[in-house]
């Protein structure tokens, strides 16, 4: 398995306030960003990562230990 964290600041004009994105095996899993502009998008499940979500990611790091897969982790900034 095969983590790519790309870490970035949104706008300068925001405070430098960072966002991530994180993709697993070439696939986009997924974004956490300030929510500065729109709390009330702040809610499990649209903007915010949910418990759901986080298991599904655990399961997949689960079963690819299982499948004796190697466990890669890079983090890069998005200059």
């Amino acid at each position: 398995m095969k983590i790519k964290i790309i870490c970035g600041i949104m706008n300068p004009d925001w405070e430098h306030l960072e966002y991530q994105k994180m993709y697993i095996d070439g696939e986009k899993s997924i974004s956490i960003y300030p929510l500065c502009e729109c709390p009330e998008d702040a809610i499990i499940g649209r903007d915010l990562i949910s418990c759901v979500e986080i298991s599904e990611l655990m399961e997949r790091a689960y079963n690819a230990g299982l499948n004796k897969e190697s466990f890669e982790v890079m983090v890069l900034n998005d200059d």
